[in-house]
C-alpha cells in the first residue's frame, strides 16, 4: 500500500465526518469533543503509518472543514432567525396556542437583554425557526412570566421556580408542550451555563423585577 493512501483516506474521512457531525443536529460543545477526538485519533495514526508530510497535509485539510462547516452553521443559523416586534411576538404565540396538533415552544431571555421565542418549518408552522424580540421599553422577565400565566395558569410553581433562578443570576428557558389540542399545556425550565440574566444596563426598569435582581 503506498504511503500517502492513509493521508488522502484521513483527510477524506475528517472531511465527511464534519459534515454528519453537523447534520446530526448534536450540540457545539459535544460537536467540538467529538471532532477534537476524532483528529487527535486520526491524526496520531497518520503519523505512525503515513509519511512525514501527512500529519501537516490532513491537519489543513481538516482545517478548512472545520472553518467551511463552522461559516456554514452561523448561515442556516442566521437564516432561521428573524427579529420581530411586540406585537407580532404576541402574535407569534397566540398562533402556538390556538395551533392543533403537538405543540412545543420555547421562551428566554438572552444575556443581551433580547427575548428568544423558538417555535413552529414554514410560514403556518415554524418548527424551529427561532424569533427575537430586541431589548425595548417592556421587562423581557414580565414577558417570560406573562406565557408562564397564559399557557400554566397563574398560580403555576413554574413561575416563583423562575424567580428564585432569576434572583441566583440563571436565566432559565421556559418551555410549553402539549401532545395535542385536547392535552393540558405542561412546562419545564431548561439549565445552560450560558443563560445568565442581562446586565442592569441591558434591561429595561422593572417595579417587579429590579428588587429581586438586585437594582434600587
Amino acid at each position: 500500500m503506498p504511503d500517502w493512501i492513509h493521508p488522502v483516506l484521513t483527510g477524506a474521512f475528517l472531511a465527511v465526518s464534519y459534515r454528519v457531525v453537523r447534520s446530526s443536529g448534536v450540540g457545539l460543545r459535544v460537536a467540538v469533543l467529538v471532532l477534537a477526538v476524532l483528529n487527535a485519533c486520526l491524526l496520531w495514526v497518520v503519523a505512525v503509518a503515513g509519511p512525514p508530510w501527512g500529519v501537516p497535509v490532513v491537519a489543513v485539510v481538516s482545517l478548512a472543514a472545520a472553518v467551511y462547516h463552522l461559516v456554514g452553521a452561523a448561515r442556516d443559523a442566521v437564516a432561521r432567525l428573524r427579529v420581530v416586534g411586540p406585537p407580532e411576538f404576541r402574535e407569534l404565540v397566540r398562533r402556538v396556542a390556538e395551533a392543533s396538533g403537538p405543540q412545543v415552544m420555547g421562551v428566554c431571555v438572552l444575556f443581551t437583554g433580547a427575548v428568544a421565542l423558538t417555535a413552529f418549518a414554514d410560514d403556518s408552522r415554524p418548527e424551529g425557526r427561532q424569533f427575537r424580540l430586541l431589548p425595548g421599553p417592556e421587562c423581557p422577565f414580565c414577558l417570560v412570566e406573562e406565557q408562564i400565566r397564559d399557557f400554566l395558569g397563574a398560580g403555576d410553581p413554574l413561575l416563583g421556580e423562575y424567580r428564585t433562578h432569576l434572583a441566583a443570576g440563571s436565566s432559565r428557558h421556559l418551555l410549553v408542550r402539549r401532545p395535542s389540542e385536547q392535552d393540558p399545556w405542561t412546562g419545564r425550565l431548561r439549565d445552560r451555563t450560558v443563560y445568565r440574566v442581562p446586565p442592569a444596563f441591558r434591561r429595561p426598569p422593572c417595579t417587579v423585577h429590579d428588587p429581586l435582581l438586585g437594582r434600587p
